[in-house]
């Protein structure tokens, strides 16, 4: 990622293939590690509600409402902020339900996040849609879901891990850490 130091300018950093940036000529340390991001499973009546992505990464794509966690953020406020941003409205019974490493490509930048993924349920369909991010939305009946057609590998496996506990309409999936609601 990196050709020169951003302390010295020195055209001699090294990079231990993991995560980690070291100067030969100065001794400037960076760590690129992995970075928090949010998604939800979100139940509107008998359907789950996916966002078709309208940018890139995976533009086309379905996705869960989310995005990465601001620093100084929880991921419990950031999952809630994203549901507001992306969709309009508020989420209830959100629990969190599992996580997945991922890597998502950015313009030319490569991050590795750790992707936490929670259910909830909402009332209404989307109010308004983030459209700088956001083409559209879908309601996704369980047999209907085709886990081919959700954008991140990450995603993809919780969301069938998500349709393996999902036993009936009646009974949806999710963990027993409620999380609070945003003050």
């Amino acid at each position: 990622m990196f050709r020169h130091c951003p302390a010295c300018g020195a055209p001699d950093l090294a990079f231990d293939g993991c995560n980690r940036y070291d100067c030969r000529t100065c001794g400037f340390l960076f760590y690129q590690n992995t970075a928090a991001a949010c998604g939800v499973i979100l139940r509107y009546e008998d359907a789950v509600l996916l966002l078709r992505r309208g940018r890139e990464p995976a533009l086309g794509m379905l996705d869960f409402p989310g995005g990465f966690v601001d620093p100084g953020e929880s991921a419990e406020r950031a999952v809630q902020r994203e549901i507001r941003e992306e969709i309009g409205i508020d989420a209830r019974d959100l629990r969190y339900f599992c996580s997945g490493p991922n890597r998502y490509q950015f313009r030319d930048v490569l991050y590795h996040t750790c992707d936490l993924v929670f259910t909830g349920t909402i009332d209404e369909p989307p109010r308004s849609l983030q459209t700088s991010e956001v083409d559209a939305y879908v309601l996704v009946k369980r047999a209907e879901i085709r886990i081919e057609e959700i954008a991140f590998p990450s995603l993809r496996s919780a969301m069938d891990e998500y349709i393996s506990r999902w036993s009936s309409d009646d009974e949806w999936p999710g963990s027993n850490v409620t999380v609070s609601p945003l003050k």
